[in-house]
C-alpha cells in the first residue's frame, strides 16, 4: 500500500476520554464565588444566618462533573463539602441545618462522581470500538500492484469528526487476464457496522475481479447477486474501472468503465495546445448495489493516452453540507485542471488535490485512487 497522505490523523485509543484541568478550575471558581457572596451578604445585611449558601455549593461538584473525571470531582466535592461546613459554623446555623446542608453536598458531589464515572468507561467503551473500526478500515486498504506502464497511488482520510468511521474503501487487482482492475466504493453509514458491510463488498469484488474476463457490469451485477443470494442488507456506491493495453500508440491504455450511484471519476489529458484538459467519466445513472439484484447495468469505454491521469474518489472529496455533489465535482475538474499543469509527480497531484479541496478538516471520510499511464514504450 502507498504511504498514506500526510493529511491522515491516527486517533489514538480513549483521546476522547482525556480530561481538562479547566472542569477543575470551574468548580473551584464556584466555590470561590459562593464563599464570597456568603461573606459578603452576611456582612451587608448583618444577618449571616439569612445569608448562608452552604447548600448550594453542590453546585461545584455537579459543574465540575459535567467534563471532569471522577478525581476532579471528588477532589472539588471535598473542598465544597470543607466549605459548606466552615460557612455553616461561621453564620451560627443550627447544628442540625449545617448537619443537613454539608450532606447535601457531600452527597451531591458522590452523585457527580458517579455520573462522571459511568460517562468516562461509556467513551472508553465507544473510542474502543471506534478504534477497532478504524483498524479494520486499515487492514482493508489494498497494497497497491505493482503494474507495468501504470503508476497507482492511493489515499485515505478519516473524518476529522472523531465520533465517526465509515465504508469508504479503494481497491486495484491485477487480474488472470493481464488487465488492472480498479475500485473506489463507499458503503452507506457511519459506524462500525458500515467498515464491517465494505470488508464484504470488497472481498466479494475483489475475488470477482481477479477471475479476469469480465467487464466492470458484469462484476457490480455478480456482487449484487451475491449480496442478495447471502441476505447482507448492504447499501453500497462504487465504480469499477477495467485498464487493458490500447491497440493506438505506446502507452495508451483502454477504460471500461461502470458505476453503481458512484461520483464519477476525472480523466485528465493534455489537449492540443499542452494543457491539461478534465473530463467526467459521467453516464446515465444506475442504482448502488444493494437495492434491486436485478438491476441492468452498462459498461462505458474511453482511452487513457500516455501521461494521463485517471482520479476516483468518494463523496467525501467533493460532497459537504452547504455544497452540493455538483458544485464540487465542478470545483474538483477545475482544481485538477490547475494541480495537473503544477506539479510533476502523480503523488504531489493527489496531496495537493487533497489539500484545496478537504485542508485539515473534513467530516467525512475520503478515499481517492489515481493510476497514471507512464510513458514507457514497453506500455
Amino acid at each position: 500500500m502507498a504511504p498514506l497522505s500526510p493529511h491522515e490523523r491516527d486517533v489514538p485509543v480513549h483521546a476522547g476520554v482525556r480530561r481538562s484541568r479547566r472542569w477543575v478550575w470551574l468548580g473551584l471558581l464556584t466555590s470561590l464565588l459562593l464563599t464570597v457572596l456568603d461573606v459578603g451578604g452576611g456582612a451587608a445585611t448583618e444577618a449571616t444566618v439569612a445569608a448562608n449558601l452552604s447548600g448550594a455549593f453542590a453546585l461545584a461538584p455537579a459543574l465540575t462533573g459535567i467534563g471532569g473525571s471522577p478525581r476532579q470531582v471528588a477532589f472539588v466535592g471535598a473542598v465544597a463539602t470543607l466549605l459548606a461546613l466552615g460557612l455553616g459554623l461561621a453564620d451560627g446555623l443550627p447544628t442540625g441545618s449545617w448537619l443537613v446542608q454539608t450532606a447535601v453536598v457531600a452527597v451531591g458531589a458522590g452523585v457527580a462522581g458517579t455520573v462522571a464515572a459511568a460517562r468516562t468507561r461509556q467513551l472508553a467503551q465507544l473510542q474502543d470500538r471506534r478504534q477497532a473500526a478504524r483498524t479494520l478500515q486499515a487492514a482493508l486498504l489494498t497494497h497497491l500492484p505493482a503494474t507495468e506502464g501504470l503508476e497507482l497511488v492511493s489515499r485515505y482520510l478519516p473524518a476529522s469528526a472523531g465520533d465517526q468511521v465509515g465504508g469508504d474503501w479503494y481497491d486495484a487487482v491485477v487480474a488472470a487476464d493481464g488487465a488492472t482492475v480498479l475500485v473506489l466504493g463507499d458503503v452507506v453509514g457511519h459506524d462500525v457496522r458500515a467498515a464491517a458491510d465494505m470488508g464484504q463488498v470488497r472481498g466479494l469484488l475483489r475475488a470477482y475481479a481477479v477471475e479476469g474476463g469480465q467487464g466492470p457490469a458484469r462484476l457490480l451485477a455478480r456482487v449484487d447477486e451475491s449480496l442478495a443470494g447471502l441476505g447482507l442488507d448492504v447499501l453500497a456506491t462504487v465504480v469499477v474501472v477495467r485498464v487493458e493495453r490500447g491497440a493506438g500508440p505506446a502507452g495508451e491504455r483502454s477504460l471500461v468503465w461502470s458505476s453503481a450511484g458512484h461520483p464519477p471519476p476525472m480523466l485528465v489529458r493534455t489537449d492540443a495546445a499542452g494543457a491539461p484538459a478534465v473530463e467526467r467519466l459521467q453516464a446515465k445513472g444506475e442504482l448502488l448495489l444493494g437495492v434491486f439484484p436485478e438491476t441492468r447495468r452498462s459498461d462505458h469505454t474511453t482511452v487513457l493516452p500516455a501521461g494521463g491521469t485517471l482520479l476516483m474518489s468518494s463523496d467525501g472529496l467533493t460532497e459537504r453540507r452547504d455544497r452540493p455533489l455538483a458544485e464540487g465535482l465542478d470545483l474538483l475538474a477545475r482544481t485538477l485542471g490547475e494541480v495537473a499543469a503544477a506539479v510533476p509527480t502523480t503523488d504531489a497531484l493527489v496531496d495537493e488535490v487533497l489539500a484545496r479541496m478537504v485542508g485539515d478538516e473534513h467530516t467525512d471520510d475520503v478515499a481517492v485512487l489515481a493510476a497514471r499511464v507512464t510513458a514507457s514504450p514497453a506500455a
